[in-house]
């Protein structure tokens, strides 16, 4: 990250920290002295006040003693030699253990000398009877020096000076060693800023790093990702925030792709519905073609008078058996478009599929009798129970036996059989004696498809039964084929077995 906010912390801190030391420098350098000097003149000209008001002869006994000891005592408690001195620069007293000092007393009689030889600063003193300061050097070691001095009237009105000397020598010298301590500050400052930015990034970097993060995600609609920054303060509720935003943009996405899916399933269920109607009224128009074509031609010939007496009546009866087949063809094609646009709906419940089947080859008996074939049901179990709807596998099973008698010649056999596999019950047709074309096997299903197309209306057929099939089995979920064995044409479809205590 070229401009990491850990980063831009650290140099902040670092240049905060410098700043500051910088301004220490500065102050140490040029006004820490002065304000020294100022501060410690203050001071001691407000002690030295004090002093002269205790030991002015109208305020005191000019007790000897009571005068060393208050030397003494202003001394140690502003640690500044005081002497006391006539007005022609004699020295009169000294705290007591100032003669072991010579130094001392050498810097006091100095101050002392450059006061009395200045007359005009003297006499100004001593008329004002008021205390002065300055700042001098002394003869001996050139040591600049804060110096006070005020006229002190021990027996007579003014007749003496108090005089107080403060070396500068110890404030100038520690901050010398201050100045060249500043270094070893300067690498305390750069180590303070890592040890802050480390802070800086355990607290504050990382956590936004880690939102920022979540973030990013959740621009590129990623939501699933939380912030796992448990705190209390602003961070812990933007993550608390983003983990609300991210929940709630979940689910608004999700609700969404859920209302568009099922707006496409619309649209294309829309598409299909469309593209039925259309193929339904083609396929209305092409197959009611010839029917219409056949009936108009009988009825012209009958209104012209061509036919008479029996063979009138076979007009009427081809006109009326045209008429039946339409009939079958409209509410077969109609029963397929309700099945298809999902208008009609199975209606599941659990019965016993033996019984029907039975039900069903009992009907179609007859029929086959007349035609000269032989028709069986052999069940493996004496109940087969199934869930799915009883109408439409009537539809169904009647459809593919009835599909089975059409196309079985005669003196041969249909075998219907249930077999019991797993969780299914598999439920087989057999015809013997017919065969279908390998290329025509894929196209059975299909609307108003015919093996021999040649035959199809002397047969009956109309060739939407498989297609009825299908689309039903397509509901119930079913498996089913149509193949070529040795002994025939088999169908064979599934159901789902239902275990029913009797």
């Amino acid at each position: 990250m070229k401009k990491s906010l850990s980063k831009r912390l650290f140099i902040i801190t670092l240049c905060l920290l410098l700043g500051l030391m910088g301004l220490t420098l500065v102050f140490q350098t040029f006004i820490f002295e002065d304000f020294y000097i100022k501060k410690k003149t203050d001071l001691l000209v407000t002690e030295l006040k004090k002093f002269r008001f205790m030991n002015s002869y109208k305020n005191s006994k000019n007790d000897l003693n009571a005068i060393y000891d208050n030397l003494e005592s202003f001394q140690t408690k502003n640690n500044a030699k005081i002497g006391i001195f006539t007005l022609n620069g004699e020295l009169k007293y000294v705290p007591d253990n100032a003669n072991t000092v010579s130094d001392d007393e050498r810097i006091l009689r100095d101050f002392c000398k450059q006061i009395i030889s200045n007359k005009n600063f003297l006499n100004s003193i001593l008329q004002n009877n008021t205390t002065a300061s300055t700042t001098f050097f002394t003869d001996h070691h050139q040591n600049k020096n804060i110096g006070i001095v005020s006229p002190l009237s021990l027996y007579s009105d003014n007749d003496s000076l108090v005089v107080v000397v403060s070396p500068l020598q110890p404030i100038v010298e520690a901050s010398s060693v201050i100045t060249e301590f500043y270094v070893y500050i300067f690498i305390g400052v750069i180590f303070i800023a890592i040890l802050l930015s480390l802070i800086y990034t355990n607290l504050i970097t990382k956590p936004l790093v880690k939102i920022n993060n979540v973030a990013l995600k959740l621009s590129k609609l990623d939501f699933s990702e939380e912030c796992e920054i448990k705190r209390e303060d602003e961070i812990g509720n933007l993550a608390k925030t983003l983990n609300f935003l991210s929940h709630n943009l979940s689910n608004a996405m999700e609700d969404l792709k859920n209302k568009n899916h099922q707006l496409e399933k619309d649209i294309e269920r829309e598409r299909y519905l469309e593209t039925m109607r259309k193929d339904f009224i083609a396929s209305v128009s092409h197959e009611l073609k010839t029917p219409v074509g056949i009936i108009e031609g009988y009825a012209e010939g009958l209104k012209d008078g061509i036919v008479t007496g029996d063979e009138a009546s076979r007009y009427l009866d081809i006109i009326i058996d045209e008429s039946h087949k339409m009939s079958k063809l409209i509410s077969s094609m109609l029963e397929l478009s309700k099945l298809e646009s999902g208008v009609v709906t199975p209606n599941f419940e659990v019965f016993n599929i033996n019984r029907l089947i039975k039900k069903i080859v009992n009907a179609l008996s007859i029929e086959c009798e007349e035609k000269g074939l032989n028709i069986s049901f052999t069940p493996k179990t004496e109940y087969s129970y199934v869930l799915a709807d009883v109408f439409q596998m009537d539809q169904v099973l009647t459809n593919i036996i009835t599909n089975a008698i059409k196309y079985t010649p005669s003196q041969n056999s249909i075998f219907v059989s249930i077999e019991e596999d797993s969780d299914l019950y598999v439920i087989k047709v057999l015809n013997t004696g017919s065969f279908i074309p390998d290329d025509a096997i894929q196209k059975l299903f299909q609307k108003f498809y015919r093996v021999d197309s040649s035959h199809s209306r002397n047969s009956n057929s109309i060739g939407l039964g498989l297609a009825i099939v299908k689309t039903i089995l397509d509901l119930h979920g079913s498996t089913y084929s149509i193949e070529n064995t040795e002994d025939g044409v088999l169908f064979t479809f599934t159901l789902k077995k239902e275990d029913v205590i009797l």
